[in-house]
């Protein structure tokens, strides 16, 4: 037999018992997009997840990350992970809108801290409420992060209902929060994020309501000096990935998926818990006046509030049914 027919043969076994390489094995592309700032712990969620993906596939998965509105606002990247474009995004309430259940999510005063939003929210429990998110987006919900316990801010100090009832009040475009601030009084005015910080400035709005981080990260405090510290609306964001892809997904890519999704949300909850905290200290240090409600003023706003748990009982199917589960792991109700 020949030289090189031997040496080929050689080759080939040895070849044969030998893992792919690198560069032999499958490579699964990824874009991962969101809208929070930089330092946002949604960010530093998106980061970890990259970090880990990549090192526990050797590689096989390559993640590009686009946070800060890099590949368009909320409502563009949830489409072009449903389309397909992107794989992953981080989004919030507007999934609604292929499953109107989900608007439920964000009823006024219905979660009162984080023991209370982790049960909530990482027990499992709120899966039967994503009603046919998947079959009505082609996107699955791999699960959820936090944006967090919502306050008011505003260009003057809010003490009283009296107060409230003054405020020209910038909302999302999310039928929502227009009940809700109705409600309590003010005059909503539904305008995108992107809009906020000019219309903060120049006083086309008084005030507006986001979880301490997003205020921050945004730059708000800038224009904005006071803050409520109203816990009004504990509201989750949704990391949604392309249903078609993930499918596509070899087992162990799926594993290595699996494992970094659900360890990066982990870490989120962790950062974010930590990270309100530290935000009321930095907003303070930068001249912001956050003001705790007396137990009347919170008592007349969780009062005032309560016709918006009506509207949504006539207007999003299962309304009731999720305010009776958050109810349900509430710690306070098991004291």
């Amino acid at each position: 037999m020949k030289k090189s027919s031997i040496l080929a043969m050689g080759l080939a076994a040895l070849l044969a018992v030998l893992p792919l390489s690198s560069a032999q094995a499958k490579t699964y592309r990824v874009i991962f997009a969101g809208y929070f700032g930089p330092e946002h712990p949604n960010t530093k969620m998106m980061e970890a997840f990259k970090t880990e993906l990549e090192d526990i596939s050797d590689g096989q998965f390559k993640v590009t990350l686009k946070p800060n509105n890099e590949a368009g606002g909320e409502e563009k990247i949830m489409e072009l992970t449903k389309r397909g474009s992107i794989q992953i995004a981080q989004v919030g309430g507007l999934l609604k809108y292929d499953e109107p259940m989900i608007a439920a999510w964000e009823q006024p005063f219905v979660i009162n801290n984080w023991e209370h939003a982790r049960n909530v929210f990482l027990s499992g429990g709120m899966k039967p409420f994503e009603g046919e998110y998947t079959k009505k987006s082609g996107a699955i919900i791999a699960g959820i992060i936090v944006n967090g316990f919502r306050q008011i801010s505003c260009s003057f100090p809010i003490n009283s209902m009296e107060d409230l009832g003054k405020m020209k009040m910038r909302t999302p475009l999310n039928d929502v929060f227009v009940q809700l601030f109705k409600a309590l009084g003010t005059n909503p005015t539904p305008m995108p994020a992107t809009e906020l910080y000019t219309a903060l400035e120049t006083k086309v709005v008084d005030g507006q309501d986001n979880p301490y981080s997003m205020f921050s990260s945004m730059g708000w405090y800038e224009v904005n000096k006071y803050m409520l510290e109203s816990r009004h609306i504990f509201s989750p964001t949704f990391v949604i990935v392309n249903e078609k892809w993930y499918n596509r997904l070899d087992d162990q890519a799926k594993k290595w998926f699996d494992q970094a999704m659900n360890n990066a949300i982990a870490y989120n909850w962790d950062l974010s818990e930590k990270d309100e905290a530290a935000q009321v200290e930095f907003l303070k240090s930068h001249g912001v006046t956050i003001t705790q409600p007396s137990p009347e003023f919170k008592a007349q706003m969780i009062k005032a509030a309560e016709p918006v748990w009506a509207w949504f009982d006539k207007e999003v199917p299962g309304s009731k049914e999720i305010r009776d589960y958050c109810a349900s792991v509430d710690p306070a109700n098991k004291k």
